[in-house]
């Protein structure tokens, strides 16, 4: 066998998708991710709040899945790039793709939080320039209540 062209790793929680799967679709699972790690290409990039994420079909039924993710590997590695499994499960009602979705979340979302906290700080800012400057608003005009009985009604025309 070839040698290894990318390192692996796994989502802890991916390891047990992969213990929880049928025994004949957990074999072919292992036999992808080993043809992953020597090299192979087959798979295909997910979209939309997965992007950066591939996906690999495991049986010929297309009903299981793997999502992964081509990552540099850390520091200690041979390679300099790994194979991070995300979820492996059942496509159907999307699940593999939500458990991937919830996995990698946080770390998706950490960036718009902090910018949303950003926001939210500048907004609760005052300016020292203003500090002691009051500004009035222009006093709204009174209103009246009209009666409906007296007041005039358009007719539509056509």
């Amino acid at each position: 066998m070839s040698r290894a062209r990318f390192a692996f790793a796994a989502h802890p929680d991916a390891i047990a998708d992969l213990r929880e799967l049928p025994d004949h679709i957990r074999d072919l699972a292992l036999l992808e991710l080993q043809n992953l790690v020597h090299g192979s290409d087959d798979c295909l990039p997910l979209k939309g709040r997965l992007a950066g994420f591939h996906k690999v079909y495991v049986d010929p039924s297309v009903a299981y899945r793997l999502v992964i993710q081509f990552r540099p590997a850390p520091p200690t590695s041979t390679h300099p790039r790994e194979i991070y499994l995300v979820a492996a499960g059942s496509r159907k009602d999307y699940a593999v793709y939500r458990a991937a979705q919830l996995r990698t979340g946080p770390q998706q979302d950490s960036d718009t939080a902090s910018a949303t906290e950003a926001r939210v700080q500048a907004t609760r800012f005052r300016s020292s320039l203003t500090t002691g400057h009051t500004t009035a608003a222009p006093p709204a005009p009174p209103v009246t209540a009209r009666s409906t009985t007296t007041a005039p009604r358009k007719v539509l025309q056509r």
